[in-house]
């Protein structure tokens, strides 16, 4: 009987276990949460700041460009530079007046770089750093302009003043001596009238000269400023700094910066960069990748098979028979019955016969029967049999005649056919279709290997080598959902995934598929096999679901494909 102490532990556990799942999985999905919502908003923000940032710079740009154009060159009249600088003086001053109006309306907003506040200041500030260098500009060329200009009338008018100063001060020395000769010894005694007119002359005289010095030094001084104006050197085009617009921008980039450091701390951020950096490298793979087997298969359907149908056909044995035998009646002819194949076949072994078959086909044998192993169907073709599946056969040699039956316990598709192959016939045959041969004791198989390199259609079709079995022989051959033995007197076209064999003594040749889609789908073969002449064809009821329609069909299992019908197994 369970213990109710153990059954209530049990349960305690189990429900601790599961709160602890529950608050970890609420926990991690909090966590999960509140770290994407930071990664959502951090991106968002350097979605804006990066808007931003990008605005300014073209503001910046484009001033930087425009402006130039807007300022008077080097040469320009004195009284245009002055009108201008009054015009950029009051375009400063309105702009400054919209600036500080966005500044106190604006407390909060106005230190946020993806406000519109910040946006319109900072665009503001540009403008109005930009003007000012135009203005200073013109500042500077206006003085280099005007100021020659005036120096030169100031001292022209120095000049004129200090001459009529001198020659005032000629007709005072004249009056003195005239006084002189007047009263040569009262203008000298004091308190007489001659003396005290004498001494307003010299007053006068002495203020006259004191005048006459001060035009003169200033006649100097303003010559000394004309040739500094004429050594200054020729004002080039205005250059504006940038520095000022970048420190205007550079609280954006700071909070870049910020927002990038917080992004590299993240996990998401660590997830979801790399995937970015090559998500369009996956999309362009991926596009290969799907577009690839239709440019493949289009290559091949519209310019390989169009060029290996034209080619002439292939006969390998012209003067053998193509008449082959059955169980149910012979093929050979027009009138030929075509043949029917069984799940289960059975055959009647004579006495002096013996039958080679695969283990896995066998479903019994005579008790009294003789029995072996053969390693391979043919010894001159060791590879050719261990890749057909020929090896490990089993040999069976009864002392009377027998009966045995032939199915397989594995393939519920497989169906089995006994051609005969009489004496001066031969069948070309795929060896991995062959489930056994009956033959006479004593007598071994004859089996020839062909070669065709020397033909274009071969290279296209990757058709190289062809395995005949020579008569008298009894085969046993397999094909999905049944075998059909046909004769080609009129012409006979098969797919060519379901081609078992056909007599050595056809015109053998290729025709492409009849549609592309169904060749591109995998429904059929890029060829159909032809043939043509005095003979028999051997193909099963349908293709094999395994089969990939050779080289360009789907994955290792087309490759494979392709090389067992190169080496024609």
């Amino acid at each position: 009987m369970r213990s109710p102490f153990r059954s209530f532990t049990s349960f305690t556990i189990s429900a601790v276990l599961s709160l602890l799942a529950i608050i970890t999985l609420l926990l991690g999905y909090r966590f999960l949460s509140a770290e994407y919502a930071k990664y959502e908003t951090l991106e968002r923000e350097q979605s804006s700041l990066h808007k931003v940032k990008g605005e300014l710079e073209s503001v910046r740009d484009k001033l930087s460009k425009d402006l130039p154009s807007r300022i008077p060159q080097p040469g320009t009249p004195a009284n245009i530079l002055a009108e201008r600088i009054k015009a950029l003086e009051s375009e400063i001053s309105n702009k400054q007046v919209a600036r500080q109006k966005r500044w106190d309306d604006h407390p909060i907003e106005r230190f946020v770089p993806t406000s519109e506040a910040f946006r319109q200041i900072a665009i503001l500030d540009i403008e109005i750093t930009f003007l000012q260098q135009g203005l200073a500009y013109l500042r500077n060329l206006h003085t280099i302009t005007a100021g020659p200009i005036e120096a030169e009338r100031q001292i022209k008018d120095l000049q004129a003043s200090s001459s009529t100063l001198a020659l005032q001060i000629y007709q005072n020395k004249q009056a003195q001596w005239a006084l002189s000769k007047q009263a040569p010894l009262m203008w000298q005694v004091p308190y007489t009238k001659a003396y005290r007119q004498m001494k307003r002359w010299e007053d006068e005289e002495r203020l006259l000269q004191i005048d006459k010095d001060k035009h003169d030094a200033e006649v100097v001084r303003q010559q000394e400023i004309l040739a500094a104006f004429q050594k200054l050197p020729h004002p080039g085009p205005l250059v504006l700094d940038h520095g000022s617009a970048d420190r205007t921008i550079q609280p954006v980039s700071e909070r870049l910066h910020e927002n990038d450091q917080q992004l590299e701390g993240s996990s998401l951020h660590k997830f979801i960069r790399p995937v970015r950096e090559v998500l369009p490298t996956a999309l362009w793979i991926l596009v290969l990748a799907l577009l690839s087997p239709l440019m493949v298969k289009a290559i091949a359907y519209y310019v390989i098979a169009p060029v290996a149908v034209r080619r002439p056909p292939i006969r390998l044995l012209p003067d053998s028979s193509g008449k082959i035998s059955t169980s149910i009646a012979s093929v050979g002819g027009e009138s030929g019955q075509t043949t029917l194949s069984r799940v289960s076949l059975p055959l009647v072994l004579e006495g002096h016969s013996e039958l080679l078959i695969l283990p896995s086909y066998l479903q019994g044998m005579p008790r009294n029967a003789k029995s072996d192993t053969r390693w391979l169907l043919d010894w001159s073709m060791p590879l050719t049999s261990l890749v057909a599946g020929m090896y490990r056969l089993t040999r069976i040699r009864p002392n009377n005649q027998e009966r045995i039956t032939i199915s397989s316990s594995q393939d519920p598709l497989a169906e089995f056919s006994l051609l005969d192959v009489s004496e001066g016939s031969a069948l070309v045959l795929q060896p991995s279709c062959l489930v056994g041969v009956i033959q006479t004791r004593g007598e071994s198989l004859k089996i020839t290997r062909h070669w065709r390199f020397n033909r274009l259609g071969a290279w296209l079709t990757l058709q190289f080598r062809y395995i005949v079995f020579h008569g008298p022989a009894k085969l046993i051959v397999k094909g999905c959902r049944g075998v059909r033995v046909e004769p080609a007197m009129s012409g006979r076209t098969v797919n060519q995934a379901a081609t078992l064999g056909f007599s050595a003594n056809l015109d053998y040749s290729v025709a492409r598929n009849e549609t592309f889609w169904s060749y591109f789908f995998g429904e059929r073969a890029l060829f159909n096999d032809s043939w043509q002449g005095n003979g028999c064809c051997v193909h099963a009821e349908t293709p094999h679901p395994e089969d990939r329609s050779g080289l360009f069909g789907r994955g290792l299992q087309g490759i494979m494909d392709t090389i067992l019908k190169i080496l024609g197994i």
